[in-house]
């Protein structure tokens, strides 16, 4: 099958026979297997875009996602990096920081942690709401000082968008004439056979590519979020993971289960703002004249969902983007809701939480620390009442941040939200119910 048929398709059909009749040998062999004489790209001639690829073919060169981080030792003095090294945009603002021959001192730019030397690899970046912008690969050993032509020639394989224009930076540039705006990009890099490709994810349009490279050693991922002078090219760079296709699965299969919920106003702590439809939650800094009520919060900034979970499976997502901190998961009804809380099993909590910018955990006895490959954005939470499980996923990268497992419920359970404090406007944002849409 696999000499006969090309494609992602072939690749899973032989696998699912061979786990059918127990060649699990050779369904490990298949599950590194590579078509490297397969992924070739089209490559624009006279100037024009030759209509890039379907689908099936950005699956095939996904399959050789790596994981790509920023270094900063590489990064111009101007530019900012997230903790985890995921995002970086220009601020406007110098630091004062080593001037070392690897960090870039006038082009604003920064390199990846990562080398390709040999194979295929892959990656995606999120170029949304940028008005100007630049990435590809590039020679570890391209000097970095003073002005950079970003060509073939002195080893720079990159695409950009500026002034409004997408143009490939090859020997001479060629502009791309696309079908819509650039959200996500692909990058692709062939070491073998001298390719280096980019794609439009959304669409998985083939957006151009550079054939018969000389590469000379080691590639590095390169990015450039231009500069921000009127602050209209603030968004950052995103290097976003990719969604393994066995985990999107699994969200799926939870999926199934999503239940509306909606916030309780009786129980949400007085500074918490809540909005009319009962899907967000902030914290406005000012204590509002509330009742006192037994069921409501009146240290913990938190507020419980109206519904109620005694059997069966339940799932809902919640938004948690733009914030610093937050707790999110699921409550027995009767839990303490007066003065310090301790979010814990024994106590009637199973939640997750975000603090200090950085930190993830699971707020279990003990804490355990979460290493999720993004922050996440958006959180699934996944109750199977009968089984004892509780189970939080990042919805954008469809990973499994957590699961409490062998839990004992007795009694009734409830959503539970803490957006923690503003924080003098950093932790703002709200914390937001919303309709779950399953991943495509």
């Amino acid at each position: 099958m696999m000499e006969t048929f090309n494609g992602l398709g072939a690749l899973k059909m032989t696998m699912k026979i061979l786990e059918n009749i127990g060649r699990n040998d050779l369904v490990e062999r298949l599950q590194n297997y590579q078509e490297p004489n397969n992924i070739k790209a089209h490559h624009p001639v006279n100037g024009t875009v030759d209509v890039a690829t379907n689908r099936d073919e950005l699956q095939r060169v996904q399959q050789f996602a790596v994981d790509v981080t920023l270094d900063p030792d590489t990064a111009h003095r101007d530019l900012v990096l997230s903790k985890d090294g995921k995002q970086v945009y220009d601020s406007n603002v110098t630091k004062d920081v080593p001037d070392s021959s690897k960090r870039f001192n006038t082009c604003v730019c920064v390199l990846g942690k990562e080398k390709f030397s040999t194979g295929i690899s892959y990656f995606e970046v999120v170029v949304k709401e940028k008005t100007a912008w630049g990435l590809g690969v590039t020679r570890e050993s391209v000097s970095r000082r003073g002005d950079i032509n970003e060509s073939p020639g002195k080893g720079f394989w990159t695409i950009c968008l500026k002034d409004k224009v997408y143009e490939a930076l090859d020997d001479p540039p060629v502009p791309l004439q696309l079908k819509c705006c650039l959200q996500k990009v692909g990058v692709c890099v062939n070491y073998t056979d001298g390719l280096v490709s980019f794609y439009n994810v959304d669409t998985a349009d083939l957006l151009y590519s550079f054939t018969d490279c000389c590469f000379n050693g080691n590639l590095l991922p390169y990015f450039s979020p231009y500069r921000n002078k009127t602050g209209a090219n603030a968004a950052p760079l995103i290097i976003c993971p990719l969604i393994n296709e066995i985990s999107m699965a699994q969200l799926k299969a939870v999926q199934r289960f999503a239940v509306d919920v909606t916030l309780d106003p009786d129980t949400a702590h007085p500074s918490l703002i809540l909005s009319d439809d009962g899907k967000r939650v902030h914290d406005g800094d000012v204590k509002k004249d509330l009742p006192d009520n037994p069921g409501r919060f009146n240290q913990c900034v938190s507020v419980l969902g109206k519904q109620r979970f005694s059997s069966g499976r339940v799932y809902y997502e919640v938004q948690v983007e733009g914030k610093t901190a937050w707790t999110a998961g699921v409550v027995t009804e009767s839990i303490f809701r007066k003065g310090e809380i301790r979010a814990k099993p024994e106590n009637g909590f199973w939640t997750i939480s975000f603090m200090n910018e950085d930190k993830h955990e699971a707020n279990d006895t003990p804490e355990v620390r979460l290493r999720p490959r993004a922050h996440p954005l958006k959180v699934g939470v996944f109750l199977d009442y009968e089984e004892g499980l509780v189970s939080f996923y990042s919805v954008d990268t469809a990973d499994l941040l957590y699961s409490f497992t062998g839990c004992c419920f007795v009694e009734r359970l409830l959503p539970y939200f803490c957006p923690f404090p503003n924080d003098g406007g950093l932790n703002s944002a709200p914390m937001v119910i919303t309709r779950v849409n399953q991943l495509d």
